[in-house]
């Protein structure tokens, strides 16, 4: 029974881990989704309002046609600093690991899929309007520099690729439930089994 309990800790880690890490640099924190450049943050919103009018996305886009990705700076130093974001073609999905998040330079360097040229914000937000018009993987990149300082935040996402299974929202929830189940389990097999002994007469 130890064993069993043991293995359902272990994939309750392996679900906290798959979603910190799901998204490289955009991570979902409580009922917001965060995108980390550095030391600095900005509130990642994306939505697709031809095919999910109401309905916000933190990693991957559910169907193809228009996604509008809507970045507010959170620090206000990025106001200061330029700001490039761009998009490459990849061949393979996210890994849903810490590895995700880790720049390549090599592929940063590639012709991108589309992107925005470096600019300053003064407002504190950044608009991005793009259609994706075929469903595929793709890599993106939000790159912001100011006076002898540079950033780099690499994030996956996927374009016309529905989510199957459970949602990543209910992940941690189920796996605490399982955990507590069987913990109750456990505690009440170890109980003393008390026999009921027929008094002689």
């Amino acid at each position: 029974m130890f064993a069993v309990f043991r293995m359902i800790v272990v994939c309750a880690l392996l679900s906290l881990s798959s979603q910190l890490w799901a998204h490289g640099g955009v991570m979902n924190e409580g009922n917001e989704c965060k995108l980390r450049v550095g030391p600095y943050v900005m509130n990642f919103s994306g939505y697709q309002p031809e095919n999910n009018v109401s309905k916000q996305f933190c990693d991957d886009m559910p169907t193809v046609g228009k996604s509008i990705i809507v970045l507010d700076f959170v620090d206000r130093k990025l106001r200061d600093m330029t700001v490039n974001f761009r998009v490459i073609k990849a061949d393979v999905a996210a890994l849903g690991t810490e590895e995700d998040g880790i720049v390549n330079e090599a592929e940063l360097a590639q012709t991108p899929f589309f992107e925005i040229p470096a600019k300053h914000y003064p407002s504190g937000t950044m608009t991005i309007s793009q259609a994706f018009l075929e469903k595929g993987h793709f890599v993106g990149y939000v790159v912001v520099e100011g006076e002898n300082e540079k950033f780099i935040s690499r994030f996956p996402f996927s374009v016309g690729y529905p989510s199957g299974g459970i949602p990543a929202a209910l992940k941690v929830p189920i796996a605490v439930f399982l955990v507590i189940m069987v913990i109750m389990i456990w505690m009440a097999r170890r109980k003393p089994v008390v026999l009921n002994e027929k008094k002689e007469d």
